[in-house]
């Protein structure tokens, strides 16, 4: 099977496979984004612009720069033909404009065709694992308002359709102790939740690591942080990191991928993983639930 596009892609993928393949083919023609520009009598901002992904391209802007930069390959131009057709006709993830950030919103785009998935969540279970009574009580409290709660709501239910690919990403999370001690909901809430929760730890292809508080300070302490790695060489690593404040995402930056891949190792070496999660968990209901138990 081949790696990459025999994968679900999302309309962000092929957006960006597009234009880094228009940008490989002009380079490999040896031609400048100027002399480019010239010979198909545009702006050089607009093919500045279409390799930057910053505006929609055509199957007829497509079709004309492969021509100029010498692709005859049929099945090839077909190809990235047919992806500026979907991405043109497909708003993917932007649709949830209303109620998501960018950041957020290229991060749910691009997870569908990660080859591996590693996140770090200190305080709250992530989106991903999340029951909707859980996410509901999370984003009232957080101050959305009802028709911003249904909205989330539907883009996470959305996002969730992941774990039922049968090729999905593999998953490697880990969580701080204070995101399933914290009682988001209420005891009820909590306890489907965290049944959910070890449900999906026993699934394969998904790795469930707890870091307990006693494990004490370590580097880790401040805000979450996604790494999405890919098969396809086109996709370079992405980071995304959130905070209280802010969302971001930064792409193509070896040398800061690379230290928080590092950091993830090293609270993995902390943490506990998804064979001792229940004993944690057991512990945790105890100590600050009262002695409910999980329905796991």
């Amino acid at each position: 099977m081949a790696d990459g596009p025999v994968k679900t892609e999302s309309v962000e993928v092929k957006k960006r496979r597009l234009r880094v393949a228009l940008r490989h083919a002009r380079q490999e023609a040896k031609l400048t984004q100027q002399a480019s520009a010239d010979q198909l009598v545009w702006s050089t901002s607009k093919i500045v612009r279409i390799e930057q992904g910053t505006v929609p391209v055509t199957p007829t802007d497509v079709r004309a720069m492969l021509h100029l930069y010498g692709v005859t390959d049929e099945s090839r131009v077909a190809e990235l033909v047919e992806l500026a057709k979907d991405a043109r006709e497909d708003r993917g993830w932007s649709t949830f404009s209303d109620v998501l950030a960018a950041a957020g919103i290229e991060l749910f785009g691009y997870e569908s065709s990660a080859k591996v998935i590693y996140k770090y969540e200190p305080s709250v279970i992530p989106g991903l694992f999340q029951t909707l009574d859980y996410a509901r009580a999370l984003l009232k409290a957080l101050g959305n308002s009802e028709e911003q709660i249904e909205r989330r709501l539907e883009a996470r239910v959305q996002r969730q359709r992941l774990l039922d690919m049968p090729d999905h990403p593999e998953l490697n999370f880990i969580l701080g102790e204070a995101a399933i001690s914290r009682p988001v909901g209420g005891p009820d809430v909590m306890r489907e939740q965290i049944a959910h929760l070890q449900d999906l730890s026993k699934l394969e292809g998904i790795s469930v690591g707890l870091l307990p508080f006693s494990a004490g300070a370590h580097r880790g302490m401040g805000s979450a942080f996604t790494v999405l790695q890919f098969d396809d060489p086109f996709l370079p690593d992405l980071l995304y990191l959130e905070n209280a404040e802010r969302e971001s995402i930064s792409r193509d930056e070896f040398g800061e991928i690379k230290k928080y891949l590092e950091l993830f190792v090293d609270l993995q070496s902390m943490a506990s993983g998804s064979a001792s999660l229940d004993d944690h968990i057991r512990r945790i209901l105890r100590d600050q639930f009262g002695g409910i138990d999980s329905a796991g």
